[in-house]
């Protein structure tokens, strides 16, 4: 299962631009420490407040190869929350859409005894996702995308948290019987070694 999930994630990874996620050093490595970690989190929320800064794209290919290569991490992200991204591709939807694995893998870390409870964990990621959107809209005006509106609007209202249930839901029922036309990605796994 988890040579599965990092095949997977980098499949998403190589479709969202991060060509350099290599599936098979997770299985060359050990748990990740208590260093690795803080530096996760930090970058997390860095990336959440400044997803253009000058370091963005390292800091962000750092977290996701090192949320491929270790093995206690596992993000289960669904894009549908996404929808459709943005025809042309332009803007920043893959550096928003990255950002839900970071930010969900910041959270788990932050908040050990919520690693199971995945609603509360692809919440957080959503969450990262909208804040790195609206800071990117700072500094890009262009790179406006509906379906962010939608999800900014949602959180305003107080109704993301029911849909992120019901899209789960969805993403759940289309993993048993999977769709080839919708993109999924099973980024990793956080257990045993995370800091009390």
């Amino acid at each position: 299962m988890r040579h599965n999930a990092a095949r997977i994630i980098t499949i998403a990874s190589l479709f969202l631009g991060l060509g350099s996620v290599r599936a098979a050093g997770a299985q060359d490595r050990g748990p990740s420490t208590p260093e690795e970690r803080a530096r996760a989190v930090k970058i997390a929320h860095h990336l959440e407040d400044e997803p253009l800064a000058k370091d963005a794209k390292d800091q962000r290919e750092w977290v996701i190869q090192w949320i491929t290569d270790i093995p206690d991490i596992t993000v289960n992200v669904c894009f549908e929350y996404f929808g459709k991204r943005p025809d042309p591709h332009g803007g920043h939807s893959m550096e928003i859409a990255n950002q839900m694995i970071i930010s969900s893998a910041a959270f788990m870390i932050e908040h050990p005894d919520k690693v199971k409870d995945e609603q509360a964990i692809a919440l957080a990621g959503l969450l990262g996702s909208i804040k790195a959107y609206q800071a990117i809209l700072k500094q890009d005006s262009e790179s406006r995308w509906a379906q962010m509106d939608k999800l900014v609007e949602m959180r305003e209202r107080g109704t993301l948290d029911e849909f992120v249930g019901d899209t789960r839901r969805k993403c759940a029922q289309e993993d048993q019987e999977p769709d080839p036309d919708t993109m999924h990605a099973q980024a990793l796994t956080l257990a045993p070694h995370l800091p009390h």
